[in-house]
């Protein structure tokens, strides 16, 4: 038995090893010594939230610093008074969830960020932080001072942990966290049968927990097939970023050019992530985003296994709402009324704005309107975020009994930015909302011929390389909700974690594009990717299929008078970013003056391992789509958002309205047929430890 025991381990151990992820080789870009400082003072307030380290630098300051007798070294007094009142009568206490979904938490948030964004120098500003590292709540420390870091002007360029290694409780599953626990109060894998049952490599004082997706005790449906990608960490990482950089309480004066165009990025995202999400689908045989209505029984059940202080609430399928929150049900009802109401009239006219729907601007309006944000009715409007449609349709989709009190609650998937997308429910929210967009957008004139033509251009040809995806072992450090003792943290001699999952990934292919013009001058070229065909099969006419296109790539090309022929790499493609950098990683780059340069300037673009929808063995058929029009640069105003506004054309462009097809068999535009081939195992969950480690992986080396 001894024997079968040993082996067993060697077994595990041979596969773990063969395994181990490729070293990630992160672009990087150079940084002077102030800058090192400013990044190391920044990361240390983030390491192990939970604890509070009495022998750490940031306490001694934090414990000690009075932020009222300091107020005059906050740009804004009123922020400092607003936030020392509220902190008279009583912050949300420590160990406990925190959410801005809920009504007096977010209000505390907002006050603390305030601090933070209004202090005169960094100095006042990394006090004020450690300050409420040891004063105020965990979760609310680590939102105000992540929001802050990232819309101060003397933190522009910093480098911020990602997400999931800020929050690491809440990008795994609860089943990890009994390994690693146990692992740590046993001090070690001391029983050969435990690491090998349990999935834990261990290397010296290094431990890898292998880990996987949610299956069907989670999702009740065949939402189980793509939890690879609901639950992939870059994914959820990168929808918590673009709330830090548009949070939905933000006044717009605080970012006065982004105001302009907030509620158009808002759409966009939304547009974008949900098309993303419907490729996948289409991948694995689910068909269309389901519909719901809020006068029957929710059919998606979601049972998380995701802890926060306390476990999920789990969602039953065919979960009836309760006639408890009739009164939140008429307001949701009222709010999709009214917004018909509106175009019908065809315009708005309230709280000082003058609103034409015809007017392709207008999805300003009706992007803040949806989210309900600070600008959507202006300085004159009541500002009441609690009673706003999303905030209201997540509360009643989490399924969640009341809470107790202002601070009291049980959690659910969508009360937080960092899970909301693990539960199926919030696609189906956002499709809601994106179709009286739709609506929205049938005010507009669609783009004629003239419009979208471009004079004496041609494109003869495109051609893709083979489209390959494959799952790829890849490891994230968990570290940080790991409890140490006093004595660890003195040493530095602790045991650190890291979860080992598969991941979706795609080999590296590049575009061949054969032009011919009779200009010369710069030019737009843009990359969209699209279904071809519905779930069952039949052609989408592109007149229902517009909102579906992901934008793949937009570039500047210089053409010139005959054939110009050119190549694009998909590693070059403009909305996407590499994986993030480890923090161990970045203080390494750190001695060397350098930190991680998509971390530093494109923290919030989509992870690129997620560029390509998994696709089938033997191909899934999806279409490209090419055009190239005139360049012409945005307004020098939005150079601090280039990262959303590159041209003088809305986002999306030319798929932001509907379409006449006819319209778009032009010269300058061209579809080409594609198909994404998966190798090896085609299902994640066979990578599950131990029952399927010894799995076979034939994709080749890339």
């Amino acid at each position: 038995m001894k024997t079968a025991v040993v082996l067993a381990c060697l077994a595990f151990a041979m596969v773990g090893a063969s395994v181990v992820p490729t070293k990630t080789v992160y672009k990087t870009k150079p940084v002077d010594a102030e800058f090192v400082q400013k990044q190391q003072q920044i990361l240390k307030l983030f390491y192990h939230p939970e604890q509070v380290n009495p022998e750490a630098e940031y306490y001694k300051i934090g414990k000690e610093y009075d932020i009222e007798k300091n107020i005059d070294n906050y740009t804004n007094k009123k922020a400092v008074q607003e936030f020392w009142t509220l902190w008279k009568t009583g912050f949300l206490p420590k160990n406990v969830p925190f959410s801005i979904f809920y009504e007096r938490q977010r209000e505390e948030a907002v006050s603390l960020f305030h601090i933070m964004f209004y202090a005169k120098d960094f100095e006042t500003f990394w006090k004020t932080a450690a300050f409420a590292r040891v004063h105020i709540n965990e979760g609310q420390f680590l939102y105000a001072y992540y929001i802050a870091l990232l819309h101060r002007a003397d933190t522009k360029g910093v480098v911020v942990p990602a997400p999931y290694e800020v929050y690491p409780e809440l990008f795994t599953n609860s089943n990890v966290w009994y390994k690693i626990f146990r692992a740590k109060m046993q001090k070690g894998v001391f029983t050969p049968d435990f690491g090998f049952e349990q999935g834990i490599v261990q290397e010296g004082n290094h431990y890898y927990v292998y880990s996987n997706y949610s299956d069907y005790l989670t999702y009740h449906t065949d939402e189980y097939k793509i939890s690879y990608f609901m639950e992939d960490i870059g994914l959820n990482a990168y929808y918590y970023y673009f709330h830090s950089y548009f949070p939905f309480w933000m006044d717009g004066d605080l970012y006065p050019i982004m105001k302009e165009r907030r509620g158009e990025v808002y759409y966009y995202f939304y547009q974008q992530l949900l098309a993303r999400y419907y490729l996948e689908r289409l991948s694995n045989g689910l068909g269309e985003i389901p519909d719901f209505s809020w006068w029957h029984p929710i059919r998606t059940g979601y049972s998380p296994y995701v802890n926060y202080f306390s476990s999920f609430v789990q969602r039953p399928a065919n979960y009836p709402i309760p006639e408890k929150y009739d009164e939140e049900l008429q307001l949701l009802d009222t709010y999709e009324k009214t917004f018909i109401q509106y175009l019908e009239q065809g315009h708005f006219k309230a709280f000082n704005q003058d609103v034409d729907f015809r007017n392709s601007k207008s999805v300003n309006f009706v992007g803040n309107f949806w989210q309900a944000n600070a600008d959507w009715q202006g300085k004159v409007g009541r500002r009441d975020n609690h009673n706003s449609y999303e905030v209201t349709a997540r509360r009643i989709l989490g399924a969640a009994p009341e809470p107790v009190d202002k601070y009291t609650f049980v959690p659910t998937a969508l009360d937080f930015y960092q899970t909301s997308l693990r539960d199926p429910a919030f696609y189906q929210l956002y499709s809601k909302v994106l179709k009286y967009f739709i609506e929205y957008k049938k005010f507009l004139t669609p783009y004629t011929q003239d419009t979208l033509h471009y004079v004496g251009v041609k494109i003869n040809d495109v051609k893709v390389d083979k489209l390959i995806t494959y799952f790829e072992y890849y490891d994230f450090d968990v570290s940080n909700n790991v409890f140490y003792t006093q004595e660890e943290f003195k040493s530095g001699n602790m045991p650190t974690y890291s979860v080992r999952q598969p991941r979706i990934n795609h080999k590296k292919f590049d575009i061949e594009f054969d032009v011919k013009s009779d200009v010369e001058g710069d030019a737009v070229v843009k990359v969209f990717f699209g279904p071809k065909y519905d779930s069952k099969g039949y052609p989408i006419p592109l007149e229902n299929n517009w909102q579906n296109f992901v934008e793949f790539d937009w570039f500047v090309q210089k053409l010139t008078k005959g054939q110009n022929k050119f190549k694009r790499s998909s590693n070059d493609f403009f909305f996407y970013k590499e994986d993030s950098a480890p923090t161990y990683e970045i203080q390494k780059l750190l001695q060397d003056g350098k930190v991680p340069a998509d971390m530093s300037i494109e923290s919030g673009a989509f992870p690129k391992r997620l560029l390509l929808p998994k696709g089938h063995k033997g191909g899934f058929p999806y279409q490209m789509f090419v055009m190239i029009y005139p360049f012409t640069a945005a307004e020098k105003k939005y150079d601090s958002i280039k990262a959303f506004v590159w041209d003088n054309k809305p986002l999306g462009y030319p798929f932001d309205r509907p379409v006449h097809e006819v319209y778009f068999k032009q010269p300058n535009m061209f579809f080409e047929d594609v198909e994404v081939y998966h190798e090896g195992e085609e299902f994640s969950y066979k990578y599950n430890v131990p029952y399927y480690t010894a799995h076979y992986n034939d994709v080749a080396k890339h």
